[in-house]
């Protein structure tokens, strides 16, 4: 039976299979349903567990001896097999496949591996997983699943993040699920009482230096001050940062600019952006947006070979205006 990696925990609710292969193209997916599986193994009174790398000229005789011998400590044993690519030598196919034919009462195992290749996943052995157990492969998340994956994640830790927060976060982390559950662990950490957050929430937790460079350079888009957004980019790049919250800054208060709409913000920002506004007719704005998108693009890696700094800064100085004579940006010292 193959099931998607959102499906395996009701599955294993309703009981226990044999076998599991568990493989994919995300780790982190891989990682959490074999932790669910040998959580519900323990559960279920499994209480030995033996693991076994198999690597290039793996005795695959291991695999018969344990299934057939008797443990003095357990009654049910799980066995692991992690695989790797999955790439089986004949021996190894044919061990396994003898073993799916007949699995033993009191034993579960528990097959674990990376991404296979299309060979692989219409191999003998990996048909014959499917019919002895479970088959779970884990594809790549789509964009537009992140931030419902983001939700849900973050519900399973105690917290609550609306739509705008679980974008913003994807935004953040690149679609790289590892990096986004390291910073739900975080923000489970910084939470609020209750554990919601929104969008500014997940803002907060990001951290000062950072937080403020992006302001600076946010407001000194909108004041036009060339000189005082290139520190705030120079910043934001020394310290190593990615320029995703800044362009997500900058494309927000284009959006603003578009609309003609400064609701929610500061009463200065207010006024910046209102001053701002007028410095382009809306047609300059919306074009504006649709370079926002392709630094956007270049920031994941799909810009051509545009270099995603270059572009932002690009995008900050058109945004600026001109340069005026005699500007100075002493009154607006950068924070760091």
């Amino acid at each position: 039976m193959q099931l998607k990696p959102e499906q395996l925990p009701a599955a294993l609710a309703r009981g226990l299979a044999p076998v599991y292969l568990l493989a994919g193209e995300e780790p982190l997916l891989v990682a959490d349903a074999a932790s669910a599986v040998r959580g519900a193994a323990r559960a279920a009174g499994y209480d030995e567990r033996v693991v076994h790398e198999v690597e290039r000229g793996f005795d695959w005789s291991l695999l018969r001896g344990e299934a057939a011998s008797l443990s003095l400590f357990a009654q049910r044993r799980l066995i692991e097999l992690r695989l790797g690519s999955g790439k089986l030598a004949e021996d190894g196919i044919a061990a396994l496949c003898d073993y799916l034919a007949a699995p033993p009462p009191d034993v579960l195992l528990l097959l674990t591996g990376d991404g296979f290749d299309k060979r692989t996943r219409d191999s003998g052995w990996f048909a014959a997983c499917d019919r002895a157990g479970v088959v779970m492969y884990a594809w790549p998340l789509e964009v537009a699943a992140l931030p419902r994956w983001l939700v849900a994640r973050a519900r399973g830790l105690g917290l609550a993040l609306d739509e705008q927060a679980a974008a913003l976060l994807a935004d953040l982390t690149e679609g790289n699920l590892l990096a986004a559950a390291q910073e739900l662990d975080k923000l489970a950490l910084l939470a609020p009482p209750g554990g919601a957050l929104d969008r500014d929430g997940v803002l907060q937790a990001v951290g000062d230096s950072t937080r403020y460079a992006t302001r600076d350079l946010a407001d000194a888009v909108l004041a036009g001050d060339r000189l005082r957004l290139t520190r705030a980019l120079a910043h934001l790049q020394d310290s190593g940062e990615t320029p995703i919250l800044a362009l997500w800054q900058l494309t927000q208060d284009l959006q603003r600019l578009i609309d003609g709409n400064s609701f929610g913000q500061p009463p200065r920002r207010r006024e910046l952006i209102e001053r701002a506004a007028r410095r382009h007719p809306p047609r300059v704005w919306q074009g504006l947006l649709a370079q926002a998108a392709r630094v956007d693009r270049a920031n994941k890696g799909v810009g051509g070979g545009v270099e995603p700094w270059q572009a932002l800064t690009a995008l900050a100085l058109r945004m600026a205006g001109p340069a005026k004579a005699g500007r100075q940006s002493s009154a607006h010292p950068q924070r760091s």
